[in-house]
């Protein structure tokens, strides 16, 4: 069999050493590159795209998401194939993912066989999804009328409430009774639980999807 050629995507250093470990013993598969962002693998591809038959990729990243990543990709080297591989198990997330363009989709916390599977398979290009996501993807196709979307605390949805009506950290967290601090947290883990780039498209997303 000829040798699977990987380009790893993650922001995370750590997890990427460990991937990187996992993949590299297995026989016929070797990690010729990595990239911490979705940016910075459109980047490599420019020059090296023949050097690449999978691309495992997370979907939270700085500079450009996966989804988006993908979804460029798919459209410059419709040769490559794209696993995603991250720690979402929401369907809104693995919906996008698989419309972007990805042939698979598997959880961080699969194990080593799992993984390896996941990529001899993509690579034949064919599709895999790991347990958690095909009943996922089951439940979908059981609501295919109900729109799912990740959820948010009701916390978040007051700081969402007050950030789309213009409200600043202090005035928020003043009417909280919170710390600026706290507010600005609260605004990042809404940003990247939504899998935004910045506070105007929150505010866009939260008026479209009818959410405050």
């Amino acid at each position: 069999m000829k040798e699977i050629r990987i380009l790893l995507v993650d922001d995370h250093k750590l997890i990427r050493d460990g991937l990187k470990s996992i993949i590299n013993t297995s026989h016929n598969i070797k990690v010729i590159h990595e990239c911490s962002n979705g940016r910075e693998a459109i980047n490599y591809l420019e020059d090296n795209a023949s050097e690449i038959d999978v691309i495992l990729i997370d979907i939270t990243m700085p500079e450009m998401n996966g989804i988006d990543a993908t979804e460029i990709i798919v459209k410059l080297h419709p040769s490559l194939n794209i696993l995603a591989l991250t720690m979402h198990a929401e369907e809104a997330y693995i919906m996008k993912m698989i419309k972007a363009g990805a042939l698979g989709y598997v959880l961080k916390d699969a194990g080593r066989d799992k993984i390896i599977d996941a990529i001899k398979t993509v690579y034949q290009k064919e599709k895999y999804y790991s347990n958690e996501v095909s009943l996922k993807l089951i439940n979908v196709l059981l609501n295919k009328d109900k729109v799912v979307e990740p959820t948010l605390s009701n916390r978040e949805v007051q700081i969402l409430t007050s950030i789309t009506n213009g409200n600043t950290n202090r005035e928020i967290a003043k009417e909280l009774y919170i710390s600026d601090r706290t507010v600005e947290s609260h605004r990042r883990n809404i940003i990247k639980k939504l899998n935004l780039r910045n506070t105007a498209e929150l505010v866009k997303y939260a008026l479209t999807h009818k959410l405050v």
